[in-house]
């Protein structure tokens, strides 16, 4: 099983986080469900990363 790099799915995060930023200061619904739960997914995701 190919393993995940920690250091790209941290950049993720961080991406994702500085899009639900964004649509938090535009006050796009869409956009905060669907970044929201992109973030959660990945935090949830690299908890279990070691």
């Amino acid at each position: 099983m190919p393993t995940i790099d920690t250091a790209d799915l941290d950049d993720a995060i961080s991406s994702a986080f500085q899009e639900l930023r964004t649509a938090m200061r535009s006050f796009n619904r869409d956009s905060i469900q669907l970044y929201s739960a992109a973030l959660e997914a990945l935090v949830k995701l690299r908890q279990v990363t070691p």
